[in-house]
């Protein structure tokens, strides 16, 4: 075993999302840290402060054990600043236009402002490059130094996005000596934000996946596709790229009670942002309703949490759909687990351009721990060939009316099928749905940081220059 060594070993994390911050990345790192003190590794995070324009959820500190220091630095964040000037401006330009001030159009007035909205504009894709957490890398190296210098830490772990952390870790690593390892959670390079991005952009992203890949000594990423990719890209550089996939932890869904609905409930849990979009499912949906009896509408409904997920509740308005599609912000994280828990079915949507073909996202383990069918409305992927493993699911690709209410059509037989009262039965029945060879615990959290722990170890011998093979997970 790994961790067989009697003295407690160190790392030093550094994670710009950490709780009580409640974003999607936030909850891998969170994982790895709840469980590497009981496998013999004492980790340390640096983190930036709270911030009341990021969302947090403090029932995730109950998740850190007490061992895991952590330590808040400032950041000084100017898209973040430019941001909360523009939604000033924009609450006061709606207080002009309600009390019909002459000064709020047109003239000279006017003029000035359309120049500060373009020059505000273009700071903000100036301060985005790579991205605009940029400035925290001094905060978290000063932190690190001052901690470094106090303790000897076995190992420097980064964690992105944002890509920029990682040069934190670069930094620190060269003046300690220390081993390197950077998680990729998402590419730098093979990603969809990547199609909106100027030429230079382009050009600095690459620059900056270049420096993280050769300077680290190992590079963890958490899809296939992505250490393909890196591998074509970097060929003899292939022995550093290893795969910890994202997953779950057991442990928090054991005691949470599900949710109780009294209609046919789709819920989707997560963000909405690029390609991935609502737009195909609601009209989807629309259409579906169509096609049956107009009780039908009164007995579905479809519930969107997280960031973005007001797209869905527009285009639901437009469609007359806003008594069947309802829609949040974010929510604790216990509180979405019983819901997806109650859902009847859970809709999972990736993007459809090229560059989604190697997203998984974390989402998907989360639908599946909680055992509950999956609409995966995706192409053909790495994420669609664990959910045919899984086997409880129904596919719809991008565009594909036909499937797509197909899919609920069969969806919604089984909820009448089964009746309510024999909910409880029927969840012990899920199980028996899925493909006789899925094995969930290969992304159970508690498997995966053994894996994580193999590499500090095999990290920490090759940087010492040990002799022999290091074969990593």
């Amino acid at each position: 075993m790994d961790t067989a060594d009697l003295e407690q070993k160190k790392v030093l994390v550094i994670a710009y999302g950490f709780p009580p911050i409640a974003h999607a990345g936030v909850y891998r790192t969170m994982r790895f840290c709840r469980y590497l003190p009981d496998n013999g590794w004492t980790p340390t995070v640096i983190t930036i402060n709270e911030s009341k324009d990021i969302h947090s959820d403090h029932s995730l500190m109950k998740r850190i054990p007490p061992e895991v220091r952590i330590h808040r630095t400032y950041i000084l964040d100017i898209w973040r600043m430019i941001q909360r000037y523009r939604a000033r401006d924009a609450r006061r330009e709606a207080v002009r236009a309600s009390l019909r001030d002459p000064g709020s159009r047109g003239g000279v007035a006017g003029a000035v402002k359309r120049v500060e909205r373009f020059f505000l504009s273009a700071l903000l894709k100036i301060f985005s490059i790579p991205d605009h957490m940029v400035f925290w890398i001094p905060f978290a190296v000063i932190r690190g130094i001052r901690l470094m210098r106090k303790e000897d830490f076995d190992v420097i772990y980064t964690t992105s996005p944002p890509h920029s952390e990682h040069l934190a870790g670069l930094i620190l690593a060269k003046i300690f000596r220390k081993p390197w390892v950077a998680d990729f959670r998402d590419p730098i390079v093979d990603n969809f934000h990547t199609e909106e991005l100027f030429r230079i952009e382009l050009w600095l992203h690459g620059l900056l996946e270049n420096i993280i890949v050769r300077f680290a000594d190992t590079v963890v990423m958490v899809t296939e596709s992505h250490r393909q990719s890196l591998k074509n890209r970097y060929p003899a550089l292939g022995g550093k790229f290893v795969v910890v996939r994202n997953g779950f932890d057991p442990a928090l869904f054991e005691n949470i009670q599900p949710d109780s609905f009294d209609r046919f409930t789709i819920l989707f849990g997560g963000t909405l942002y690029g390609t991935i979009s609502p737009d195909f499912f609601i009209h989807g949906l629309a259409r579906w309703l169509e096609t049956k009896d107009p009780s039908v509408r009164d007995n579905v409904q479809a519930l969107f949490y997280g960031m973005g997920c007001e797209k869905a509740g527009a285009l639901a308005h437009e469609l007359g759909l806003e008594h069947v599609v309802r829609t949040s912000g974010l929510i604790p994280h216990d509180e979405i687990i019983r819901k997806q828990k109650g859902a009847d079915l859970l809709l999972l949507i990736i993007g459809h351009d090229s560059k989604s073909a190697g997203v998984i996202t974390s989402k998907l383990y989360e639908y599946m721990a909680v055992k509950r069918p999956i609409l995966a409305i995706m192409q053909e992927s790495e994420a669609l060939d664990i959910i045919r493993d899984y086997g409880n699911f129904y596919h719809a690709p991008h565009d594909d009316y036909p499937a797509l209410l197909k899919a609920l059509d069969n969806a919604y037989e089984e909820y009448l099928r089964k009746g309510r009262a024999r909910e409880e039965e029927n969840r012990e029945q899920e199980k028996e749905k899925r493909a006789p060879g899925f094995d969930n615990s290969r992304y159970d959290v508690t498997v995966q940081v053994k894996d994580l722990i193999h590499i500090f170890n095999e990290s920490n011998l090759r940087r010492a220059g040990i002799p022999g093979e290091h074969p990593l997970p």
